[in-house]
């Protein structure tokens, strides 16, 4: 088994050295990044030669955010998942460490919001009648953006040494207009009124939420180059 990693491990790389030794081909510089952003917590891989005009990195981030609260009688709790990986082409117009960037963002971002009545006759925030608790039982509603989302952005790299390199990037992600699909489980889940009700309030967050169309970007990442 050794020996057959070895032989595919030659085959691969003396190909991968002839390439190196062409003056057609040149082996980009390779980055590992960690950091932060308005995406969550994560790493890139990117690739760049100096003396190059392009560079391209790949990112991945999570972070996940909730909290309980209680609103008119009914204990509510809201949930942000950031998950997301993206794809970047950097521009160096001057050769420098300022940088233009464009690329796709596989958005996976999600939000979710339930309530549910704590008292019998409570009355929920965003339903404007009074219903008994069994009645209502819990209603939630997940919120969901567009799955793939363009990305635009200026950043700036701070080199320190040979190796190492600190990161700044800002930009924004368009993830267009999205969607909150509100539901119940209780008894009145079954009545068409209530469930008109229901969807209005869902059809006003959903304007709400059109505000967050164009989500900004913001990272700061510490690298270390090979």
């Amino acid at each position: 088994m050794l020996k057959k990693l070895l032989v595919a491990g030659t085959c691969l790389a003396v190909p991968h050295l002839a390439l190196a030794d062409s003056p057609w081909f040149k082996i980009p510089q390779i980055t590992v990044w960690s950091g932060v952003s308005t995406l969550g917590a994560g790493g890139t891989v990117g690739f760049h030669d100096p003396h190059d005009l392009l560079g391209l990195r790949f990112n991945a981030n999570f972070f996940r955010l909730g909290f309980n609260f209680i609103q008119s009688q009914a204990h509510s709790r809201a949930q942000a998942t950031f998950q997301n990986e993206s794809v970047y082409a950097d521009y160096y117009p001057f050769h420098g460490n300022f940088h233009l960037t464009g690329g796709v963002v596989f958005n996976q971002n999600n939000a979710n919001f339930s309530s549910t009545p704590e008292v019998t006759g409570a009355l929920l925030g965003f339903i404007t009648q009074t219903h008994y608790t069994g009645a209502i039982g819990n209603v939630h509603g997940p919120i969901r953006f567009n799955p793939v989302s363009p990305y635009f952005g200026v950043g700036y790299n701070i080199n320190s040494g040979k190796h190492w390199t600190f990161t700044a990037d800002a930009g924004a992600i368009y993830q267009g207009n999205g969607h909150i699909q509100m539901n119940t489980t209780g008894l009145l889940a079954t009545f068409p009124q209530f469930n008109q009700q229901i969807l209005s309030n869902g059809y006003k967050a959903d304007k709400m939420i059109d505000k967050m169309s164009f989500y900004p970007v913001i990272s700061f990442q510490i690298g270390y180059r090979f």
